[in-house]
């Protein structure tokens, strides 16, 4: 969860749409579904209410027949990432190993939109890790080739202290669905991250804010990930906190590389519909422009805001509202919503969330540099601070204007894109 306030969002138009099952008016359960998904691209509940809604508009008959399939689980039922959860053999298709008994299932440790990962023990090298299938489903054969040419990609990039280490890489035949449905699925094994992600940091922290020290060096961290990647050619596409990985000791590592954007690359392709987490999404990305390092450090910026702030850049009821205002609006300083933001971090983060990459930090080298000169002082809490505050609002006064002065047909097709899937 990105936020409270979003969070509950998210958890009223899921209770809508339970409602509108229980009415039949799968209509509403496909809109509300949809609102879901444009807040969190994972969410396993509106995935089945929109898998519902389909099978039930596409039955013969009225239009609001119950779907052929079991009924949507309550939101609370099913399990969720980070909330590690007991699984029967015979949810995963009778099977307790893969790869011929090498990975021995344990337990489901969470389940979203691109793939579901398990613990499991490697019985040859004796040690605990993360098992993860990907998902695949309905994705021709370019596609699935894609996705396993991306995924070696990353396996081959070499090990770095702040990137997850991919162990294995492989495929196999899978029964989830019942009897005689089966499926070959792409599997990769990577380390265990025993410390959870970066969004249930921020989900659990007190008003969603990190420690400013804690954030930095999540920052940090992340930044050297990067580093280490973008000098292999390489743009992870899909930073967000839940992509962030912390070790128990608290090492932040990045994961999913190459992995997430294969998998949005192909769903792009078969359903011409823009996929992705519209957090953190630079506004080249989400207007189909050439992605670049520096769009990897426009997400890095986005989440850094979070980190210190308590929420991201920018809100909205939907996703054209939030991809609306990455393209368009300024975002209100840090200091805004947090005083206690050292003023050359709030410079920082409004530099890396600029429109135009060519204003933003030249490399994840540079934001490093940047961050180990941010001064972790308390803050004058007299007039510099305020005064700082205060030009922000200024300047945004000043830009609001002409925010949107020519950009009214790039907004249209962006809505109609979006519409229309």
């Amino acid at each position: 969860m990105a936020s409270e306030r979003i969070q509950r969002q998210i958890d009223r138009f899921l209770d809508e749409a339970e409602e509108a099952v229980a009415q039949g008016d799968w209509s509403v359960v496909s809109d509300r579904a949809n609102k879901v998904l444009a807040l969190d691209p994972d969410n396993a509940d509106a995935r089945t209410y929109t898998a519902a809604a389909h099978r039930a508009q596409d039955a013969p008959g009225d239009g609001v027949a119950p779907p052929s399939g079991p009924a949507p689980a309550s939101p609370t039922d099913g399990p969720t990432a980070g909330h590690p959860t007991t699984r029967r053999p015979d949810e995963i298709g009778g099977r307790t190993s893969f790869a011929n008994g090498r990975y021995q299932v344990e337990r489901l440790l969470g389940e979203g939109g691109k793939k579901r990962v398990y613990l499991a023990h490697d019985t040859l090298l004796d040690r605990e890790v993360a098992f993860a299938l990907i998902k695949t489903d309905g994705l021709d054969e370019t596609s699935r080739t894609r996705i396993q040419r991306e995924a070696q990609a990353m396996g081959r990039m070499g090990s770095h202290p702040h990137i997850v280490t991919v162990f294995d890489l492989g495929e196999e035949t899978v029964s989830e669905d019942g009897p005689g449905e089966s499926q070959t699925r792409p599997y990769m094994v990577t380390e265990l991250m025993g410390g959870g992600d970066v969004e249930g940091l921020i989900e659990n922290a007190p008003d969603h804010r990190l420690p400013m020290e804690q954030a930095i060096k999540i920052a940090q961290e992340t930044c050297r990930g990067l580093e280490f990647a973008h000098a292999r050619g390489i743009v992870h596409r899909d930073l967000k906190p839940g992509n962030i990985w912390l070790t128990e000791e608290g090492t932040a590592k990045i994961g999913d590389f190459g992995l997430a954007v294969a998998l949005d690359r192909s769903r792009l392709t078969r359903e011409g519909m823009m996929v992705g987490t519209v957090f953190y999404m630079p506004p080249e990305q989400a207007m189909g422009g050439e992605v670049t390092p520096r769009s990897d450090l426009y997400s890095l910026g986005a989440m850094l805001y979070e980190m210190v702030t308590g929420r991201p850049p920018f809100l909205g009821d939907d996703s054209v509202a939030i991809i609306g205002q990455h393209i368009n609006t300024p975002p209100v300083a840090p200091t805004w919503h947090n005083p206690r933001c050292p003023r050359p971090l709030d410079a920082l983060i409004l530099r890396l969330l600029a429109k135009d990459p060519a204003e933003r930090p030249a490399s994840a080298s540079d934001v490093i540099t940047a961050l180990e000169a941010v001064s972790l002082a308390a803050p004058d809490p007299g007039t510099g601070q305020s005064v700082s505050v205060q030009e922000d609002v200024h300047s945004l006064d000043s830009l609001a204007g002409g925010v949107f002065v020519g950009r009214q047909a790039e907004m249209g097709e962006l809505k109609a894109a979006l519409e229309d899937a």
